[in-house]
């Protein structure tokens, strides 16, 4: 594993871009459908300790980010084939499709969760993956 191939701070970048496309997509975009979805309540959403939930959904960022790197560019890089930000979309959806949207969906299924929130929840992800891979990519 070559570390010293990984750009920390696209890294740091990708982890906060993730985090903030989280803040769109669960906030103004699909937030009362996703609650409605979940069946939580104002009063609970109200009630949770929201610094230990966004602390640790960034950190859950910051993890993914350092993993696709990891797999982007920690087994060694040719510079004479760079990766390109159309190789960060096509990996980062392909992520998101082939992993992320069947792993979502299988649990959904036995939880007896919406096809909705499977798609919200599922498809967050395919994004972000994508911004992530794209953030990668154009910072090599």
């Amino acid at each position: 594993m070559d570390f010293s191939a990984i750009n920390w701070l696209a890294v740091a970048v990708a982890a906060v871009a993730f985090f903030a496309l989280g803040a769109i997509w669960y906030g103004p975009l699909f937030g009362k459908a996703w609650q409605k979805g979940v069946g939580i309540s104002d009063e609970e959403l109200k009630n949770a300790n929201m610094g230990k939930l966004f602390g640790s959904a960034f950190i859950f960022a910051l993890i993914i980010s350092v993993g696709m790197a990891m797999f982007f560019f920690g087994m060694g890089t040719d510079p004479e084939n760079a990766m390109t930000i159309t190789d960060g979309v096509m990996y980062g959806a392909m992520t998101g499709i082939f992993f992320i949207l069947p792993s979502t969906c299988m649990n959904y299924l036995f939880a007896r969760k919406s096809a909705s929130l499977m798609m919200i929840d599922s498809f967050y992800h395919i994004v972000a993956y994508v911004v992530v891979g794209v953030i990668l990519a154009a910072w090599q």
